[in-house]
């Protein structure tokens, strides 16, 4: 957890303070391939910058001192997707603490500045520190193209899912939320959001369309059930697979049967990370309510207690 030492067209950052999420948790538990400091979300101080060599390399001064938070997307800039619009999707992309680069859990991280969203002063830290999650909520809602859909479904209860319902709903009233656990649906009751336990709902194929947010084969195969012939579903969170050994041991586990993509003529559409401004927008502006969320605070020497957390919701921790 030393300093690092920024590269040109680098900023150093001190963070403030760093949300613990699901991908920080699957990470610890080797579940992403990545060897390195964790985590990628965080509202931080730019301590230094060091120049390029480009036009821009007097701009970057500006940055310092400014309260910010970043995209944990590192593309090239340079390769044919950055080039065609796609950078979100650079065949050389890095993302902070999750994939070939070191994240934001330490005292002192580095981030390119092209990252970097400065964080308006009407905003506190704890807000700011989980733009990233609504981003990833709002791009997911923004491809699904919610206005005018009758029958809307946002499967799954963890932070994105209820940040997707939530934001959805502003979109259209007929939006409704399924989930496994009482106390997270409570935010629902809370927000105005219909909402149900799974497990009681019908499965009438009868919805126009379904936002998968759950990350398991389960969520999507129920999705598949819900949705009406020609209807669409986006697929937030990407599938966990389940380990050979664990289904050696799980005879109860069936493979995922996707033939209703075909035989519906369903439209199955993926959605990763959005625009860190975007998130920070849905909050400003649109006055998302994130806070609720967080359901451990701590300081940043016990980091590891939110990566052990098993809420499925957020931690947020205030760095020295």
């Amino acid at each position: 957890m030393g300093h690092a030492e920024p590269a040109p067209g680098e900023a150093l950052i001190r963070p403030l303070r760093l949300a613990v999420a699901a991908p920080d948790r699957a990470a610890a538990r080797g579940q992403l391939p990545h060897r390195g400091t964790l985590g990628h979300l965080f509202v931080g101080i730019v301590e230094r910058v060091k120049p390029g060599n480009g036009p821009a390399r007097d701009d970057l001064s500006l940055w310092m001192g400014k309260r910010v938070i970043g995209s944990p997307v590192i593309s090239c800039g340079s390769c044919a997707r950055c080039k065609g619009g796609l950078s979100h999707h650079c065949s050389e992309r890095t993302v902070l603490g999750l994939h070939n680069r070191d994240g934001c859990f330490a005292e002192r991280f580095t981030i390119p500045v092209s990252n970097l969203v400065e964080v308006p002063k009407s905003l506190d830290d704890e807000r700011a520190a989980l733009a990233g999650l609504v981003a990833a909520a709002a791009h997911a809602a923004g491809l699904a193209r919610i206005e005018g859909k009758q029958y809307v479904t946002v499967l799954g209860d963890g932070p994105v899912g209820l940040l997707c319902a939530q934001i959805a709903t502003r979109m259209n009233a007929s939006v409704r939320l399924l989930g496994h656990h009482a106390e997270k649906l409570a935010l629902c009751e809370r927000w105005g959001i219909k909402h149900r336990i799974e497990s009681e709902a019908g499965r009438r194929a009868d919805q126009d369309l379904v936002i998968d947010c759950t990350g398991s084969s389960c969520g999507l195969a129920l999705a598949m059930r819900l949705v009406r012939p020609r209807g669409k579903i986006v697929l937030k969170t990407a599938l966990a697979p389940t380990p050979f050994i664990e289904s050696l041991a799980r005879p109860d586990i069936q493979p995922l049967d996707l033939s209703p993509i075909v035989c519906n003529e369903l439209e199955l559409l993926g959605a990763s990370g959005g625009r860190i401004a975007e998130g920070l927008d849905a909050i400003t502006r649109l006055g998302v309510d994130v806070l609720p969320l967080i359901t451990l605070r701590t300081k940043f020497d016990s980091l590891a207690a939110g990566l052990n957390e098993t809420s499925g919701l957020v931690t947020l921790a205030e760095a020295a």
